[in-house]
């Protein structure tokens, strides 16, 4: 759906990586197709850290009248040169392939497929990770969390751990898509009928009990969040307004598309 290029940069200076060395950032540019989606996923990003799923930046930044999202790359050290850290994304951990990140394209890949992967290795800590990305998806319409957006980085010690989230996008409001749910939630893809009770029930099914307190929580941090955070001036422009209805509506007991 975007436009992207791989630049590092070193000593306050971007540069284009050859010959291996390895890229620091993933720069968006503007897109005239779709010319709020870099705006929005920046807003999106801004939630993900109030979350705590991830710490790395995500910026709007001009290069010569041109305006661009700038994502700091997780899966690599800050170290100069930097160091990459190996990442499986979990259509590769399923064995899917290509638009087999959408479950209903051969049914390879599903949120509880991808829990699966972090109770078998004891890691409870991912997998709440996993709840509060799901939770956070469906509260700020992000249709597109596909397999290939939730990645698994694996540590040269040999431990693992789920990758901080990225392409944290709000979609329902664009043309494109049908307000379906790349993976499903309880059974159900489509964004306006799901339910908090949906997600919670999705994650009984991974071997979570205490659910409902971790959703409520996330949607409770996500609500703070939008009360203060004013989107970009180029964003959607009920940007705001959408995510503080779908977050209202889940903690209320609603579908989340409900008037």
């Amino acid at each position: 759906m975007q436009d992207k290029i791989v630049l590092a940069k070193l000593n306050n200076g971007w540069h284009q990586v050859h010959d291996g060395y390895p890229s620091t950032h993933i720069i968006k540019p503007e897109s005239s197709q779709l010319p709020t989606i870099i705006f929005d996923e920046e807003y999106g990003a801004r939630i993900a850290r109030a979350l705590q799923l991830t710490t790395y930046s995500t910026t709007i930044e001009d290069f010569g009248g041109l305006l661009g999202l700038v994502v700091e790359r997780y899966d690599r050290t800050r170290d100069v040169p930097p160091l990459r850290i190996y990442q499986e994304d979990m259509n590769q951990a399923l064995g899917a392939s290509g638009n087999q990140k959408y479950q209903e394209n051969g049914g390879k890949v599903s949120l509880k497929r991808v829990a699966k992967i972090f109770s078998n290795n004891g890691d409870s800590e991912s997998l709440i990770g996993l709840l509060k990305l799901n939770t956070l998806a469906v509260a700020i319409g992000n249709v597109d969390l596909h397999a290939k957006n939730i990645s698994i980085l694996h540590f040269a010690d040999g431990d693992s751990k789920i990758a901080p989230t990225y392409d944290n996008v709000p979609l329902t409001h664009h043309s494109v898509g049908d307000k379906r749910m790349a993976l499903s939630v309880n059974g159900k893809y489509l964004h306006p009928q799901i339910t908090v009770v949906d997600i919670v029930e999705e994650a009984k099914l991974w071997g979570i009990k205490d659910a409902s307190k971790e959703v409520i929580q996330t949607l409770e941090t996500i609500k703070d969040c939008v009360e203060v955070e004013v989107p970009h001036p180029r964003a959607y422009g009920n940007l705001n307004s959408e995510i503080a209805l779908f977050t209202e509506n889940l903690l209320n007991g609603k579908p989340a598309g409900s008037a």
